[in-house]
């Protein structure tokens, strides 16, 4: 039963568009759960957030927060990691999404900083710095390199 479950919620958050998959799988989720195990509900949030954009913005938080805190991480979907961690973000430190790689940051900082992307930039902008800081192994919601980004994910 837990394999058709899984697919069948699969189907449904692929048909959302990338800037509203996170209310599809708000949505969604909670009807679907108890028929999934937990390696399979942690799958399901870990590719809707890779499939996803701007997963930090003000109208996602509240939904992200509740989708995260549905169920415990498992161990499964964080490990390698150690106990201790250094994590970097380009941007607030009140995000959701952060790098193990000081690099990623560099990459995400001048992606936000450059005045010719439209997405990013804007008149009132401020110039986006790197923030680096240590969190330990129970606040990392998950470990994702689906995007090649060495992504931690953690509830600000």
């Amino acid at each position: 039963m837990s394999k058709n479950t899984f697919y069948e919620l699969s189907q449904c958050i692929l048909s959302y568009h990338d800037w509203i998959k996170v209310d599809g799988l708000w949505d969604l989720l909670p009807n679907y759960q108890k028929n999934l195990t937990d390696k399979e509900h942690w799958t399901i949030i870990i590719d809707t957030w890779s499939k996803s954009e701007h997963n930090s913005q003000i109208q996602n938080r509240e939904k992200w927060i509740d989708i995260l805190t549905m169920r415990e991480p498992i161990n499964f979907f964080k490990k390698n990691l150690n106990e201790n961690i250094k994590i970097y973000r380009a941007g607030s430190e009140d995000g959701f999404s952060w790098t193990l790689k000081k690099e990623i940051a560099l990459e995400f900082q001048q992606r936000y900083n450059n005045i010719i992307n439209p997405i990013y930039f804007s008149l009132d902008h401020k110039t986006v710095n790197i923030i680096d800081k240590e969190v330990k192994y129970d606040d990392v919601k998950f470990y994702n390199n689906l995007r090649g980004e060495d992504e931690i994910v953690i509830i600000p």
